[in-house]
């Protein structure tokens, strides 16, 4: 069987056959009325048009709103576009006490490669190869008997020679259907290993945050937008308090639990648009896209509190120190990046466990913004 797509690969997938069914309904409403028109819609089709159309209709609605029987839907759609054309090629061939219409038997031909092709976009290889297996003998294996046995019903002889070639258009019709499958099987593989190297470089493995690496990435994104004027940015670098003492009482394997815990814990005291990074050992970087310096302070001390009110494996009360920054139009990455630094410093040396920022560094003090210490 071929490797399954990744997420995002299956929901590409899912549109894609959603809407190849929706544009089979268009075809086959289109067919429907140019026939109509020119008079030659044969008894069959005008009761197999709307089937046909009401089936694909309903899988396409399926894989909309019921992705859980999708594979159901891509089983009875390949079905029924498949019965469809074997009761119009076996109407044509053995349904008449005269020699086939020529129209209907040619449109059907033109039509069956499409057949396959169906089979091999909307199932699995092994299923796709099962199920050609079956329209092959059930198309091809009856004609052939027919001609071996020189049993060839109301048959003009031109029919003979097109019918064989077609046995062996049809295993072509498979063979290269089947080097796209593989084709595919190798697409979604090199994706998923893409993703996967993606994850890698990009996350932390212990906590499972952005790494330093990605926050810089997001970081760069959105100081070019503070530099042509289109919204502010803040950043709020967190500490853990006293880490070194959790990890000789407890253990580093007890620290590693904190650090994971406390990584939870910030998720959910951010907002969707903020971004968060294990920035290195005990640190983690908070990127406040859209904020100022007021949002991003209330932010760190909403941070602070849920921090210092949260209960802790390793059994010890846990604080945390916090220092934020705003960018300015002259800053760099890494200036913005230093005065928040220079923020959380201040906020250590001020006696841990409180959210300094960079106006309380040599600027017009700002005693609202900067919390006393809690005992601990």
């Amino acid at each position: 069987m071929h490797t399954p797509p990744t997420r995002p690969a299956l929901n590409r997938e899912s549109s894609m056959l959603r809407a190849l069914l929706l544009a089979g309904c268009v075809a086959i409403a289109a067919i429907w009325a140019l026939e109509a028109w020119n008079t030659a819609l044969s008894a069959v089709d005008r009761w197999a048009y709307p089937a046909l159309m009401a089936t694909l209709g309903a899988c396409a609605c399926v894989l909309t709103w019921w992705p859980r029987r999708a594979d159901w839907a891509r089983v009875i759609a390949v079905s029924a576009f498949n019965t469809y054309l074997l009761v119009v090629l076996s109407n044509a061939l053995y349904s008449t006490s005269t020699e086939p219409d020529p129209y209907q038997l040619l449109t059907t031909l033109f039509w069956l490669p499409m057949g396959y092709g169906t089979a091999f976009v909307f199932l699995s290889l092994r299923a796709a190869l099962v199920f050609s297996a079956a329209l092959y003998l059930a198309i091809s294996g009856v004609v052939l008997w027919h001609l071996a046995v020189g049993d060839m019903p109301h048959w003009p002889a031109y029919l003979k020679p097109m019918m064989q070639n077609l046995a062996v258009a049809q295993i072509i019709y498979v063979i290269v259907l089947l080097a796209i499958a593989r084709l595919r099987a190798d697409y979604y593989r090199s994706e998923a290993k893409v993703e996967v190297m993606r994850q890698v470089a990009s996350t932390d493995p212990l906590t499972g945050l952005l790494n330093r690496r990605a926050m810089a990435d997001h970081l760069a994104a959105n100081h070019a937008l503070v530099q042509r004027g289109a919204q502010p940015m803040s950043v709020i670098l967190i500490d853990v308090d006293h880490f070194k003492q959790i990890n000789d009482r407890a253990g580093h394997a007890a620290g590693d639990e904190v650090l994971i815990a406390l990584s939870t814990l910030l998720r959910g005291q951010l907002r969707g648009s903020d971004r968060l990074a294990r920035w290195g050992g005990e640190e983690f970087l908070v990127m406040a896209p859209a904020t100022g310096l007021g949002a991003a302070h209330d932010v760190a001390e909403r941070i602070r509190h849920a921090t210092a009110a949260a209960p802790w494996r390793h059994g010890q009360a846990m604080t945390i120190s916090l220092g934020v920054a705003e960018c300015r139009p002259q800053d760099t990455v890494d200036s913005l990046i230093g005065r928040a630094d220079r923020a959380l410093y201040a906020a250590k040396a001020g006696g841990r466990d409180r959210v300094c920022d960079e106006l309380g560094e040599g600027e017009a003090p700002q005693p609202q913004r900067v919390v006393g210490v809690i005992s601990m």
